[in-house]
């Protein structure tokens, strides 16, 4: 029975990934066409109606679940910030020393920018960073047995950063910048292990976006 239900929870996580690729097709297409008002629209509309149904299944699937008593939640963010700014240090440092090219996914980042600023502003800095923690974090995660089980939350923590670094490379040649993505889900991943409240893995998530979005 909880293969089963596992298999329809990873099914789910599939076809909101599919929602999210059409939404972020709304947002550009709608921006190219009117422009600013278009995009903050789109925006509303489609991101708007995709977090709320995340939101509504992540409490019904996972209403028994509530978020963890941190004694030093400060610490937890802090500690977070931390680890995402020694990955992203750490990649600055392989990109130096090998000559190697930004990842695609960051290069067409920048690129795009420049063509649909408000669209991509608004998708890199808050609906990307909700709508794929309620996937890889919210959804997923909890997709492996319940993580009050020590078992299953290396299982959970694993699969989510790989699922989110596959995401982030699919489509461009695999390099060792998926293992750079999947560092920085995990750190997400373990911090809502660490948690179980979606607010610190979205706050995280969207900081480390801003960061790279405005350096």
């Amino acid at each position: 029975m909880q293969i089963l239900r596992s298999i329809i929870q990873i099914f789910g996580v599939i076809v909101g990934f599919l929602f999210y690729s059409l939404a972020e097709l709304a947002l550009v297409r709608s921006e190219l066409t009117w422009g600013m008002v278009g995009a903050i629209a789109a925006f509303i509309i489609a991101f708007g109606a995709l977090i709320a149904a995340l939101m509504v299944c992540y409490r019904r699937l996972y209403r028994q679940q509530s978020p963890l008593k941190v004694a030093h939640p400060v610490a937890v963010v802090l500690q977070g910030i931390g680890l995402l700014l020694l990955i992203q240090v750490t990649n600055s440092l392989i990109m130096q020393l090998t000559h190697a090219p930004l990842a695609a996914n960051q290069s067409n980042l920048i690129k795009l920018v420049h063509t649909y600023p408000w669209g991509i502003k608004l998708l890199a800095v808050v609906g990307g960073p909700i709508v794929e923690e309620y996937l890889f974090r919210g959804l997923l995660m909890n997709s492996f047995g319940s993580l009050q089980k020590r078992s299953w939350q290396w299982v959970s923590v694993l699969v989510s950063a790989f699922a989110f670094g596959f995401a982030h490379v699919a489509g461009s040649r695999i390099d060792y910048n998926i293992f750079i993505y999947a560092a920085l889900g995990a750190v997400l991943a373990w911090t809502y292990l660490r948690t179980r409240d979606m607010r610190y893995s979205i706050g995280l998530h969207i900081l480390n976006n801003a960061t790279i979005l405005l350096v």
